[in-house]
């Protein structure tokens, strides 16, 4: 019985391929440099891992926006338009991970996304917060 059992297991094994879950803090330092390179490391109680990054950037909501997008489209993120507002005030949107990534941490009820979050602290001056949070 035990030779069967050991052989399901590695039988099974080989058919399913595992699953490799990237810590949140492996996955923000791995996102293109347009979006992180002037950011730090930050705590963040809520999200999932209790990492972030943050910093003040230079810029518009808006032309910010457009690097942020661009780059981590270019990366296999994936904007999740329904959820993203932008205006003078700042901007935030989420963004689907690529197809490949599994953020470790992820409540199994739940999926994660990447957010950004930008505010405006002054003329052509901003906070860009970015986190992973499970929905």
């Amino acid at each position: 019985m035990r030779k069967f059992l050991v052989a399901t297991t590695l039988a099974f094994a080989t058919l399913v391929p595992a699953a490799l879950a990237e810590t949140p803090s492996a996955l923000l330092n791995a996102l293109p440099k347009a979006v992180n390179g002037q950011l730090a490391p930050l705590f963040t109680a809520n999200a999932i891992g209790q990492a972030g990054l943050n910093g003040q950037l230079n810029g518009t909501p808006s032309a910010l926006f457009e690097t942020v997008k661009a780059a981590l489209t270019k990366a296999g993120y994936r904007e999740q338009p329904i959820r993203t507002t932008i205006g003078a005030w700042g901007f935030s949107a989420t963004w689907a991970p690529p197809t490949e990534v599994t953020v470790d941490g992820t409540a199994s009820e739940k999926s994660a996304v990447l957010v950004t979050q930008a505010a405006a602290l002054g003329p052509e001056r901003l906070n860009l917060n970015i986190r992973f949070e499970g929905l």
